[in-house]
């Protein structure tokens, strides 16, 4: 019900796929399983909403550990017991590898899932990949539409303001990253900005930064 599937036609080829990688949500609900701190008896959270699906879970990262070192493969288990009875059930293929295998799950879609983390808490967000989810993302060419590219999102502009008062300068890669969103999406949004006197673009090419 929450995962619709939809198709497509190629030529005489008729090809299915569905609002959210399967092996995505696969990968998300093994995460919350597998990883969360027991000490705790607070549930786990599976929110759904018309754009994505969020998954929050009891406990944040191991101590001494960066989410981009998960993200790069490290695996420090807070539950090694718990984790080997899934490996021997076939559940998981190998330690480590359940993020990555979520961004090669949306290796081609526009929206990319968000990962934040917290002392005690850990978040997986999953984009909507259907086209009524993106729709704003193939019709919008111009500048004023924008805002309706990411209408079923958190204002975008408003992180990007965000991001700018905690860190005084800001560079495209790194929208994209906090947003989950394409490059192109990221110069669109950057551009309007700018061009709307919201931001103040710095420098060309490899150098250009934002500034209020």
């Amino acid at each position: 019900m929450h995962n619709k599937n939809r198709s497509s036609f190629q030529g005489l080829y008729r090809i299915d796929t569905r609002d959210y990688p399967e092996e995505a949500l696969r990968e998300a609900l093994l995460n919350c399983c597998v990883h969360r701190d027991y000490a705790f008896s607070a549930s786990t959270l599976v929110s759904i909403f018309e754009d994505r699906m969020e998954f929050v879970s009891v406990g944040g990262l191991v101590d001494g550990i960066e989410l981009e070192d998960v993200l790069l493969g490290l695996s420090v288990c807070r539950n090694p017991k718990l984790a080997a009875i899934f490996y021997r059930l076939d559940l998981i293929e190998a330690y480590g590898t359940g993020l990555r295998k979520i961004m090669q799950a949306y290796d081609k879609a526009e929206r990319k899932p968000q990962f934040q983390v917290t002392g005690n808490a850990f978040k997986i967000i999953l984009p909507n990949t259907s086209s009524h989810a993106l729709a704003g993302e193939t019709v919008c060419e111009k500048n004023v539409c924008v805002s309706t590219l990411y209408s079923a999102m958190d204002k975008p502009e408003t992180t990007v303001m965000n991001m700018l008062a905690a860190r005084g300068t800001i560079v495209r890669s790194e929208v994209e990253q906090q947003l989950g969103i394409s490059q192109a999406s990221a110069i669109r949004l950057l551009k309007y900005m700018s061009e709307n006197g919201l931001i103040k673009r710095v420098g060309s090419g490899k150098s250009t930064r934002y500034i209020k």
